[in-house]
């Protein structure tokens, strides 16, 4: 009789040490043109973890990087951005652009800066659309971790109260046209998604049909 050999389970990345299946990181830009910048924070912040998901860091060390990486990446939820890059105001143009340019409302911006006077707080906070000024002799790790976990925590409320909305507006599109069947399953895709959201549960996990 031949024996059986089974090759060896190799785990799935996608699950974590429980076995349940893994949340999506929170994504965080580290704008800096000084490399032990990103290396500190990274390892200050290896361990953090907020709503039952981990980080994952984009590096950027120019403002001109990290443009061109957010034109390519739109699930960002913070942006940890220096003042004094390639130019004395590098980074204000960065955050300029990202709201104006991208229209980007949803990202959370925090500055960071080694030289205040190069960019006075009162006048930083009042012309740029930014969500918090730190210096960077200022922030400690328990500072870091706090700044952190207010950013992501208004991040996840902003895009909440956006797909909320975003339904919304499907299901109401959809009530114009109600006699249409393909609108009419537009329409409970859209309540789906609302009820969805107020359970807190994974729309993808439901369906809805007709007999």
């Amino acid at each position: 009789m031949t024996d059986l050999v089974f090759a060896e389970e190799l785990p799935d990345p996608s699950l974590d040490d429980s076995g349940s299946k893994a949340l999506e990181p929170w994504v965080v830009m580290i704008v800096d043109d000084d490399v032990a910048v990103h290396q500190v924070t990274q390892l200050v912040m290896a361990d953090f973890e907020f709503s039952g998901r981990r980080l994952h860091f984009l590096d950027a060390y120019s403002g001109a990087e990290a443009r061109e990486l957010l034109k390519t990446r739109k699930d960002i939820a913070l942006i940890l951005l220096d003042v004094v890059m390639e130019s004395e105001h590098a980074g204000l143009d960065l955050a300029r652009y990202i709201r104006e340019e991208l229209e980007n409302h949803h990202v959370r911006i925090v500055l960071r800066t080694g030289q205040p006077g190069q960019a006075p707080e009162e006048h930083v906070i009042k012309t740029y659309d930014i969500n918090d000024y730190k210096e960077k002799t200022e922030l400690t790790k328990r500072k870091l971790i706090t700044v952190f976990y207010a950013a992501l925590r208004s991040y996840r409320d902003i895009m909440i109260i956006e797909q909320s909305r975003l339904a919304l507006r499907r299901s109401i599109d959809a009530i114009t046209r109600i006699y249409d069947s393909q609108n009419l399953r537009r329409f409970a895709s859209g309540v789906l998604e609302q009820v969805t959201h107020l359970l807190g549960i994974d729309a993808r996990a439901l369906c809805a049909s007709r007999i």
